[in-house]
């Protein structure tokens, strides 16, 4: 075994394998002749994995837990996954040079994956800014089921408010997946699926749900209809990033899982703004019955750092709950500053950041006195960056608690509220309703390992 500690996976690493560059966000693998090969969902875990672990072993079990979730699998799935991944990277198994196979011990790379943190490529990529508006004609990508690998169905139920014992609505998202393979469009794509994440966990009775790009789980929605019963409107959105002669478009296409019935389609121009954006999701809403808030939540975008990438793009790696994204997540929002000094939006967000990370640099806020009352402009937003204040430099675990509260009673499917609510349940001595909320944002939002780190960690001191 390596000495070294496996890699933290959250912290969304490139690697150099031989000489493939393997991108586990894209999944795909690119040649030294340019050429690209895009991996099955799987095996691209399976070399991520790998890779993590910087050339040690990784044995059956430890593949089976990370790639499928600890699930019973048949005998043959992981050498199966491994042949393909080795016939992938162009080696041989009788005389390997890559992709070594141990006897009763499992299987390693054979020479330790470089690796470069996508934060790095923060430094060299331009501040994001408008498109120039072009008419776009697209056609909408064929729906893909979203994979459920993470539900567990011995764990509290999720609800959308206090009162209610299951959602009125499911809406499982998947992140918007951007067709070009390019730093500046793989941090677009994170910017916009974050934003539309903000917008649709505000709306009442529906339950969000975010997934990477997990699309060949066997069980696409048996997970939910355990917990919330086959009668529960579940609903699929998938979001295409698409690029021509410099303009960008969304495509969006809502589906029901049970039949892959396209329901509903829709457009976002990105250069149309944050107010475009949030209307064609409203619209979406508008086609399940759901309305309420949708106008209220449409004129949020009024603020102009709303429009900008740089802070969603921040926003989301500081979500991810590990110092690596916390990086990433000060120089978007540094760049950002640069364009909007000054902005409330930013200037909280960057001391949530410095509270937990000691990253950044001190610049005073306005203290939210009444943690019920909406932190005026900021909105939910404002709430939750003030707990991680509390949370974290303050060690103030009851404050942290009324802050979180307040955000979760407008955004109930916030899981990054539901972790820092976890963090303040813990540092007030409430271990079973630590774990308990670190559940529930585990299932929210399984893309963020940090979470499922945590909870094993704290599952274990526990027992």
């Amino acid at each position: 075994m390596s000495d070294q500690p496996p890699k933290d996976p959250a912290a969304h690493h490139t690697f150099k394998v031989g000489d493939w560059d393997f991108d586990p966000v894209l999944k795909q693998l690119c040649g030294p002749g340019g050429q690209v090969v895009r991996l099955e969902d799987k095996i691209a875990l399976v070399l991520e994995t790998l890779c993590i672990h910087d050339g040690a072993p990784v044995s059956k079990d430890e593949l089976i837990r990370a790639v499928w979730g600890g699930r019973e699998v048949s005998e043959q799935t992981v050498p199966v996954a491994i042949s393909k991944l080795r016939k992938t990277l162009g080696d041989r198994s009788q005389a390997p040079t890559m992709l070594e196979t141990l006897p009763h011990r499992g299987y390693r790379l054979m020479v330790a994956p470089s690796d470069a943190v996508m934060q790095e490529a923060m430094a060299e990529t331009p501040g994001f800014s408008g498109l120039s508006r072009v008419a776009l004609v697209v056609s909408l990508l064929a729906i893909v089921l979203v994979g459920w690998a993470f539900f567990r169905t011995d764990a509290p139920s999720i609800t959308t408010s206090a009162s209610a014992l299951k959602p009125g609505i499911i809406l499982t998202i998947n992140d918007v997946r951007p067709v070009l393979n390019s730093p500046e469009q793989t941090q677009r794509a994170i910017a916009l699926s974050e934003l539309a994440s903000y917008f649709l966990s505000q709306v009442p009775d529906v339950l969000v749900i975010r997934h990477w790009w997990n699309l060949d789980a066997p069980d696409p929605t048996g997970g939910i209809y355990t917990r919330y019963g086959a009668e529960t409107p579940v609903y699929s959105l998938k979001s295409t990033l698409l690029e021509q002669d410099g303009a960008a478009t969304v495509t969006l296409s809502l589906s029901n899982p049970k039949t892959d019935e396209v329901i509903w389609s829709g457009l976002h121009i990105v250069d149309a703004g944050t107010g475009d954006y949030f209307t064609a999701l409203g619209a979406m809403l508008d086609t399940l019955g759901v309305r309420g808030e949708i106008t209220k939540l449409a004129a949020t975008a009024a603020p102009s750092i709303l429009q900008d990438e740089r802070y969603w793009l921040g926003r989301y790696f500081a979500q991810l709950s590990n110092e690596g994204g916390a990086r990433t997540a000060e120089k978007a929002w540094q760049a950002a500053a640069l364009d909007h000094p000054e902005d409330p939006f930013i200037t909280s967000a960057q001391q949530a950041l410095l509270a937990r990370w000691g990253i950044g640099k001190a610049t005073a806020i306005d203290p939210v006195e009444d943690p019920a009352v909406d932190a005026s402009s900021l909105g939910y937003v404002g709430l939750v960056d003030r707990a991680a204040i509390a949370l974290f430099k303050e060690k103030d675990a009851a404050r942290a608690m009324r802050l979180v509260d307040a955000a979760l009673s407008v955004a109930p499917g916030d899981h990054y509220a539901l972790s820092l609510l976890a963090e303040a349940r813990l540092l007030a001595g409430d271990i079973e309703g630590g774990i308990e909320a670190y559940r529930k944002a585990t299932r929210l939002a399984p893309f963020a390992r940090s979470y499922k780190t945590r909870l094993a960690t704290i599952e274990d001191q526990g027992d």
